[in-house]
């Protein structure tokens, strides 16, 4: 069940680089979020980067999960959950 969540959270790189980004829905099997325009040029991530989120304001929300970019469409990324067996 996929569920409007909206607010700002943390991206968390491969490479340890925290880039900030906006929510915009969240289902058990991945999120969907928006990136600054900066953030895209400077080419933060790339389809299939592993990534870790961090949600301050619910910790609980998106704890301990890593995320595989799936998709990027202008400032728009979408994120599959990872499997536990499944880290790099």
């Amino acid at each position: 069940m996929r569920e409007l969540q909206s607010g700002k959270a943390v991206l968390i790189t491969n490479s340890g680089k925290d880039v900030e980004i906006f929510l915009s829905d969240v289902s058990s099997k991945g999120i969907g979020f928006e990136m600054s325009i900066r953030a895209m040029r400077s080419r933060a991530i790339k389809i299939g980067d592993q990534i870790q989120v961090y949600c301050s304001w619910s910790p609980r929300l998106l704890s301990n999960s890593r995320y595989v970019v799936q998709n990027i469409r202008g400032q728009r990324v979408g994120v599959k959950r990872l499997e536990q067996g499944m880290f790099k």
